[in-house]
């Protein structure tokens, strides 16, 4: 009996140490944001019990419709030009023979580079004064836009600052995914007379496709979750035309002194989440490889 008891706890002695730090990092926190969201509090005054009225609220708020839209058309840009590019990165880079170390070194820099030292140095650049628009001036290209100035122009040249941090990573995951394919499958194709291209189309990209579909969902999950670079080049303007989610979701709780909405808008975002990995999963069962 001992020896039956010993053999039974023994994996979940091993396994508590993680299961102390998820509970005490995830669930609680968790829980906490859950209990929050059902209460009106302004960080100082006892919380009062509301029940759904903020989830009520939620669902009433132009605002947050607002910002899910540009989350929406921010999950749409970093779906399909990062991904692409990347991806085309790879390839190319694949090929080369020689100092392929420094076109990865030089092409994933940006992503271990500071998020706010970054932003900012764009945000220079953007500058209508003295960033990139009076080279494009000097060039012949009369009133170029005002970039992060102007809302039909400012959500895009944020995503295109993130993007260009975020595809580095992406193309060392593509690259690891093309040094695993199967060569003697391209060799055949070669034999047979398949071109580059049909070769790249129905030899090469098929074998990425577990890659491409985890590079997806992460993608999806994190645009959703995408706050920094929003945060530091416009703070969500002008006139809410960057705002997001997060950045939404981080001025009720702290600027509007609203945690327990904040709350509610954190478990949509959940939500949220929950709903694509779900999506990928449903997918996973009917066959697609993951």
């Amino acid at each position: 009996m001992n020896r039956k008891l010993s053999a039974r706890l023994l994996p979940w002695l091993f396994v508590a140490p993680a299961l102390l730090i998820l509970g005490l990092v995830v669930a609680a926190p968790s829980v906490g944001t859950l209990a929050m969201s059902l209460t009106d509090w302004d960080g100082f005054a006892a919380p009062r019990f509301i029940g759904l009225d903020n989830f009520a609220r939620l669902l009433r708020d132009p605002l947050f419709y607002s910002a899910l839209f540009n989350n929406l058309k921010w999950l749409l840009i970093f779906c399909t030009v990062p991904t692409a590019f990347s991806l085309l990165l790879a390839i190319v880079i694949s090929r080369i023979t020689r100092f392929q170390l420094l076109y990865r070194v030089g092409f994933f820099l940006p992503q271990v580079c500071s998020t706010v030292v970054t932003a900012k140095i764009w945000t220079w650049i953007y500058n209508p004064y003295y960033g990139i628009n009076p080279i494009l001036e000097s060039w012949g290209i009369p009133n170029p836009p005002l970039w992060i100035g102007d809302p039909n122009y400012a959500l895009y040249a944020v995503a295109a600052v993130d993007g260009w941090r975020y595809w580095g990573f992406l193309m060392i995951l593509f690259l690891t995914a093309l040094h695993q394919t199967d060569r003697s499958l391209e060799e055949a194709a070669q034999i047979d007379g398949a071109g580059r291209w049909r070769i790249y189309t129905s030899i090469i990209i098929p074998q990425l496709r577990p890659t491409i579909v985890l590079i997806l969902m992460l993608t999806m999950i994190w645009s959703f979750a995408a706050f920094d670079y929003v945060y530091v080049m416009t703070g969500g303007g002008p006139g809410h035309a960057t705002e997001l989610i997060a950045t939404y979701m981080y001025k009720e709780a702290l600027q509007n002194q609203a945690p327990g909405y904040a709350s509610a808008i954190a478990l949509a975002l959940a939500v949220l989440s929950g709903i694509i990995i779900a999506a990928f999963g449903i997918l996973r069962k009917r066959g697609w490889e993951m």
